[in-house]
Parts: structure tokens; sequence; C-alpha cells
């Protein structure tokens, strides 16, 4: 005689609750007018981040949408300006430490 079990009867629950979007970052102020003239219209940056996983992206008011992204432990590029504050948003880093190495002024 050959015997096999039942077949087994899975049910499957969805849960009631949408998965929920990843949470934006708050925004760090930084002030670069010691080091920055405020008629400047970009700086070049090097930002060191930890861990050097991490990610973040710099923006001055205004241009939220043209913010530079800096990866890695050591990165190096230029950020546009709209006065002497710029922000700092950290994807996966805990902490950050900005160079200022150039500005540019208008013409």
């Amino acid at each position: 005689m050959d015997t096999q079990p039942p077949p087994a009867i899975v049910y499957v629950q969805q849960s009631e609750v949408p998965p929920s979007a990843p949470v934006e970052p708050t925004p760090i102020e930084v002030n670069v007018s010691q080091y920055i003239p405020e008629s400047a219209v970009a700086v070049t940056m090097i930002v060191t981040l930890t861990p050097p996983t991490g990610q973040a992206l710099i923006y001055a008011p205004g241009h939220e949408r043209d913010g530079t992204v800096f990866k890695g432990a050591r990165s190096i590029d230029e950020v546009k300006l709209s006065g002497s504050i710029v922000y700092v948003k950290l994807y996966g880093a805990t902490s950050f430490d900005i160079q200022y190495t150039n500005y540019r002024q208008p013409y």
C-alpha cells in the first residue's frame, strides 16, 4: 500500500499596510562664509565621508535639483552657490568633513 500525505494547503495573507518609503535624510546646514566670499557662484570642495561606503548630496538654496553627489571615502567636485549657505544630506554616511579648494566669482 502506497500512502502519501495529503497535499498541503497554504494560506498567504497580505499586509493591510503598504510598505513605507525610505526616509529622506534631514539636511545639515553649513555656513561657508568663513572660507568663500558671498559673491562666489561655485566652490570646489573635497568631501571626506565616514564610513567610506556612504554618499553625500550637497546643494545651495535654490539649487536643490542641481546638487552635487559625493561618493566614497574622499571625493572632489564643484557645488553651485547662491550665498553663504549649503546643505548636506547624508546617505549611509554618519559624518563628513569639507575642505574648500577653489571658488569661482561671477564674470
